[in-house]
Order: C-alpha cells, then structure tokens, then sequence
C-alpha cells in the first residue's frame, strides 16, 4: 500500500471544499491516516490614515478565531465520523501557511479543491492552489470542475488513468497511479501525448519512421511498468497537445482519476509538467498530481 498516514486537507468552507469531503474521507479511510483540517484567516491589512506606506497588518479579533473555530469544528463533522481528524485555524496567507505546515509535519497528501469561476473557468486555477503545486514536494489531490461539467465520478476510484511524458520521474508517477491502482483494486491505464505534425511537414514522416517511434515509446513504457511493477496496463498514444489530449482520453474511459506528474521549483521541467496546470483545469475527473 502507499505509505500515507498523514493527510491535509485546507479547508475555505466553500462549496467545492465541501465536495472534496467524500474523497478526503475514502482516502484517509483506506490508508488508516490522520486527516488535518486548515483554516486560514487572512489577515487585516489596513492603510494609516497618513497614506504612509507599507500597510499595517492586524492581528484577527478574538471573536472571529472563536467563529472560525467553531464553524471548522462542524465542517465534515457526519462526513467524517470515525476518522482520526485534528482542526486547526492559523492567521495569515492561505498559501504560505499550507506550504509551511505541510514541510513541517512531513504530510504525504494534500486534498484540495481549485477555484477557477466564471465562464473562463477552464483557462484558470486559483492563486493558493497554483502556489501550493508550485512550491510542494508532496503529491496534491486537486478536484477543479466535475460538477460543473455534468460529471459523476466514483470516490472509491475505479477507473484510474496515468499520463506519463517518459521524464525522468514519470516512474515515480507511475509507481503512485499503480499503488493506488492496488490499493483501490481499480482499472489502470497509461496514456502518453506526442506532439501534432505539422501538415507540411507529414511528407517527411513515412508510416515506417512513425511506426517505429511508437513502437520506441511503448517499450518505454513497458519498462516502466515493470519497473513500478504495474503488469500489464491499456496504453493510449495519442498525438495533439497534452492538456486536451490527455483529458479527452481520461473522459472518454470515464476515469475517476488522472495521475499526473508536476513541477515544482526544485525540478526539472518535462513536457507533460509545463502543462500540469492546464490539465488540472481542464480534467473533469479528479488529479493526483505527484
């Protein structure tokens, strides 16, 4: 099983926060772990009347910590019955304080929702979940839009895809889609996007040379499922941008989760990592990213 027993989970109160509250559950549940509940007050920033420059930051009152405390002890409370679950309220930036807390205790998940809005929802991702994948080591759980989009996906994960961009790490990436994969006795699945031609440049690519660079990237592959001793998995090679080409093929499997790999500001950057972001907007399916 992988080796998780203590989880985070950064509460807003939101809508979508309270939609994660199944995942966070069947996660904790599963691997027995301690589940941490993060409330963050900003904090008051206020202008002295002189116009004098920086702001001045103010501690929270009193009553509003006690509000906030109270309103966290309620949140999840039936959800997560019978869990090990410790709440805590912090003052400051939201970001900063997941980041600082999560390195601190050595958590092994975080569980978090995005919050893109409006009708550019797809194109964007909140400015705390982007810092938190940019600057954690951890992997992150992250659910953006599947309500939104009409989806209804199975928290117990039945159905998981890998996409791997064959980067040094990816069989890290796999090990985890694999692990969780047995842990959940689910279906898994690899995917791996190749760059379009352009038209004009097809003439110089015989069916020979493609078949042969396919052939080259599923014996990657292979080795990487042995190595993360996956066995055998269904491999999907599509070609088109990543971001779409890997969310079109996790939808129509009907996945109930992507596992990706990310960068962060200690690592390399792959193609499939320069484009985590738009895969994390853009999935209908939940995204583990590792």
């Amino acid at each position: 099983m992988l080796p998780i027993s203590r989880v985070l989970f950064p509460v807003d109160f939101s809508e979508r926060c309270a939609e994660m509250l199944p995942y966070a559950r069947e996660i904790a549940s599963k691997y027995h772990a301690e589940l941490t509940l993060l409330n963050v007050i900003s904090p008051l920033i206020t202008i002295p009347d002189t116009g004098t420059w920086p702001p001045t930051t103010l501690a929270a009152p009193e009553w509003l910590l006690a509000e906030q405390k109270e309103r966290l002890e309620e949140f999840g409370k039936e959800e997560l019955n019978g869990l090990v679950v410790h709440r805590l309220v912090h003052e400051g930036f939201a970001e900063t304080e997941i980041v600082e807390l999560a390195n601190a205790l050595k958590f092994q998940l975080v569980i978090m929702p995005t919050h893109g809005y409006g009708r550019l929802r797809r194109f964007l991702l909140g400015s705390t979940t982007s810092k938190v994948l940019h600057d954690l080591e951890c992997p992150v759980f992250t659910g953006a839009h599947f309500k939104l989009a009409g989806q209804v996906h199975s928290h117990k994960f039945k159905n998981i895809v890998c996409a791997l961009d064959l980067s040094a790490t990816s069989c890290d990436v796999l090990t985890w889609a694999t692990r969780l994969a047995n842990d959940f006795d689910a279906g898994l699945s690899v995917i791996h996007a190749v760059p379009r031609l352009d038209p004009s440049l097809k003439v110089v690519f015989s069916s020979d040379l493609k078949d042969r660079m396919e052939a080259s990237i599923r014996t990657e592959i292979e080795r990487l499922e042995s190595t993360a001793g996956a066995g055998k998995t269904t491999v999907c090679i599509e070609e088109g941008e990543p971001a779409d080409a890997i969310c079109s093929y996790a939808n129509s499997v009907g996945a109930d989760l992507l596992v990706i790999g990310r960068g962060g500001k200690n690592r390399g950057m792959g193609r499939l990592r320069t484009n985590a972001y738009s895969i994390i907007r853009q999935s209908t399916c939940p995204v583990l990213s590792v």
